[in-house]
């Protein structure tokens, strides 16, 4: 299957292939296509009619021990004349684009029996070549999960990596059903090494012993590559894994015990890697004996949540894995995609029997490990940062800061959702349990419409103390504690730690006008501690708070300079319980009041909005604060006046999903801003700010 030739560069966007597949007896299987273009939000139709059958029976496949017979078998069972014709004209499609494909084979629930088959061996059913093992082909099995926590994509340079091998001293006393051999510790943590290598690296044994606790508690610190080689074999249907005790001597766990404690973190590995042990003598031909057992736990993993899974299927030589093992990471060390990583090392074992034994299980559909800070996933670098200087010197730049500047210290607002979905037990669905204001709703309507606001400060507070408490004096750990006073405790104790603190940089840019949706004050300190006088004013959004005097009754005269600017906070402040903007009620009547009366929003703030450059900062594009101040602002007079700048430079949080893809992000932008036009910078606050500290400081 030849979908491109030409140089990597001419060929940086996908076209996606989804086949499915779902039970309809036991050897007939229902196939749907699902095929979509680059630039394009829309599905391409293929052309078929009445509905497309496979027909596979496992049982039969498991007795064909030859590879090629095997894949030939496997190949005619699935792609029928109609299938087939679909397959070639997506691949047509793609070779007319210039553009990659990447298939991914997704089983439903009704297939489970599917999973064990050698999918990476299909070849064609008109000339029996192999069709996977080009690598412009991007093969991955693609499994749902019910976990619906966030799949963030880390910047590259954060990366940490676990390499874990375990070779029990006592291998005799394990009934495995087969002799087991020493493992090569050493030589099995060399390939780690090398493989791994840009990446921080912590190694079992080395800092530890490679017991299921050790793994375990690293992960729970934070692992995004977790690369394991150790021993499997199957007990009563259950795959286990051979680690270690603190004495060296074999552990066994059982794979649904790793899955178990898995499932309780807060925060998995984004690749977990499974090499298979080699087996005793010498040469390259050295193979491995467990016939792939562990691979079993490639779709478990998946559905846990762990993003992406690369697991030996089969019995491999210590050749083919070599040189597996080393293609793979060097091409994910070129550009974070894990899909194409696999491609690629497929292709280079390709000549050995055993190619297709290495198999991916995969949750994320844009294949993307991490990032780097400042570059789209085309490559395109973030170049706008002189034009971003000039109109912060000249004062026609405003920052717009959301609550996600503020994550480092309080933690994600999807965490505070999901802590309270199941606390409160949210019976909507699942994927809306990391939404804050439709889990607040429910909390309003079940309990009382100023329980969730009571809660969100409670849940901080608790947050603050649990992350900073020895950096906190004891009069601000009881309960009657001011919770902005502890906020601001807290905000010293990390600015005193790092070199670079986001409020601390947009303090230094001489804005006259600062808008957040950031509840708590922290902004305003920030530009105290710099020797500006801020001016806090609150959006009016409801009559019936009992709302401070504003600077503009107090001063009429009042127009903010950057020597005293202007702090707005549209969404309310924890210090004024009763402005709090945090159910989708709250969200609606916001929008419904800024529309009705925009004078709730003050002219000189409205005249920012129309009649500046905007620098974004801790938004994300499916959140309700970016939707609701595009709405309710964005849409507002002044359009014109907003086009005539060169740009709104715009900081994204990347996850995957919609917002991974920069041209679907930035053509979203450019709806809301009509025709001005926008820069993204693709990473996160943190980058970000140091990037923006870098450019101000290094200014002419």
């Amino acid at each position: 299957m030849t979908v491109l030739t030409g140089p990597h560069s001419a060929a940086d966007e996908y076209a996606d292939l989804e086949i499915g597949l779902h039970r309809r007896d036991a050897v007939t299987w229902t196939v749907e296509l699902r095929f979509s273009l680059p630039r394009t939000d829309a599905e391409t139709q293929l052309d078929v009619s009445g509905p497309l059958l496979a027909h596979i029976d496992p049982r039969e496949l498991d007795a064909i021990d030859d590879d090629e017979e095997y894949g030939a078998a496997l190949g005619a069972g699935l792609l029928g004349p109609e299938v087939w014709a679909a397959v070639r004209t997506a691949v047509a499609t793609s070779q007319s684009q210039g553009v990659r494909l990447r298939v991914r084979l997704v089983m439903g629930s009704s297939a489970a029996a599917l999973h064990g088959l050698r999918w990476e061996t299909l070849r064609s059913p008109i000339d029996r070549s192999t069709l996977l093992t080009n690598e412009n082909v991007l093969f991955s099995r693609y499994l749902s999960s019910q976990d619906w926590r966030p799949v963030g994509v880390r910047p590259r340079g954060d990366l940490k990596a676990l390499a874990v091998v375990a070779g029990p001293s006592d291998l005799d006393s394990i009934e495995a059903g087969r002799p087991l051999a020493p493992v090569r510790v050493e030589e099995e943590l060399d390939r780690a090494r090398e493989g791994l290598g840009s990446l921080s690296l912590t190694t079992l044994p080395g800092a530890g012993a490679p017991t299921a606790a050790n793994l375990l508690d690293h992960v729970r610190r934070g692992v995004d590559v977790l690369y394991l080689v150790c021993h499997g074999y199957v007990v009563r249907d259950e795959p286990v894994l051979l680690l270690v005790d603190d004495d060296g001597h074999a552990a066994p766990l059982l794979g649904s015990e790793l899955i178990s404690q898995l499932r309780d973190l807060s925060r998995l590995p984004r690749l977990v890697f499974l090499a298979s042990c080699q087996s005793a003598g010498a040469g390259a031909d050295r193979c491995s004996e467990d016939a792939g057992v562990l691979a079993a736990l490639g779709p478990r993993l998946a559905e846990v949540g762990v993003p992406a899974v690369v697991a030996m299927q089969g019995n491999i030589t210590m050749a083919t894995s070599a040189a597996f093992t080393r293609a793979f990471f060097d091409s994910l060390d070129e550009d974070g995609l894990v899909d194409r990583a696999m491609a690629v090392a497929r292709a280079a074992v390709r000549e050995r029997p055993d190619w297709w034994v290495p198999a991916l299980f995969m949750r994320l559909k844009s294949g993307r490990l991490w990032y780097e800070p400042g570059t789209a996933p085309g490559g395109e670098r973030f170049d706008k940062w002189p034009s971003l200087v000039t109109d912060f010197e000249v004062g026609m730049c405003t920052p717009v800061i959301g609550f996600g500047i503020a994550e480092a210290l309080l933690g994600t607002r999807q965490e505070i959702a999901m802590d309270w979905a199941q606390s409160y037990r949210y019976p909507m669905a699942p994927h809306n349990r990391e939404s804050l204001p439709q889990v607040a709703q429910y909390l309003a309507v079940n309990q009382n419409q100023r329980f969730p606001a009571l809660q969100f400060m409670s849940h901080l507070r608790r947050t603050v103390v649990e992350r900073y408490r020895d950096d906190l004096p004891a009069d601000l750990l009881r309960e009657d504690a001011s919770l902005e006073d502890l906020l601001a405790a807290a905000w010293e104790a990390r600015h005193r730690r790092e070199e670079v603190e986001p409020f601390s940089v947009l303090a230094q840019l001489p804005a006259p006008v600062y808008i957040t949706t950031l509840n708590s004050r922290l902004l305003a300190n920030a530009l105290r501690k710099a020797g500006r006088t801020p001016e806090v004013e609150l959006c009016r959004w409801h009559e019936e708070a009992d709302w401070p005097e504003s600077v503009f009754e107090r001063e009429p005269g009042y127009r903010p300079t950057p020597e005293r600017p202007l702090v707005f906070h549209l969404l309310g402040t924890f210090d004024e319980p009763e402005s709090l903007v945090l159910t989708e009620d709250d969200f609606f009547d916001f929008l419904i009041g800024v529309t009705r009366n925009q004078d709730l929003v003050p002219k000189v703030v409205r005249r920012r909005l129309s009649d500046s450059a905007l620098m974004f900062l801790g938004f994300g594009l499916d959140e309700w604060d970016f939707r609701v101040l595009y709405r309710s602002l964005m849409n507002s007079e002044g359009g014109r006046r907003r086009a005539q700048y060169t740009h709104v430079a715009v900081q994204l949080d990347p996850e995957e999903g919609a917002t991974i893809d920069a041209g679907r992000a930035r053509r979203y932008l450019e709806t809301y801003f009509s025709s001005a036009r926008v820069s993204l910078y693709w990473g996160s606050t943190e980058h970000f700010v140091k990037e923006l500290q870098g450019a101000w400081s290094g200014r002419r």
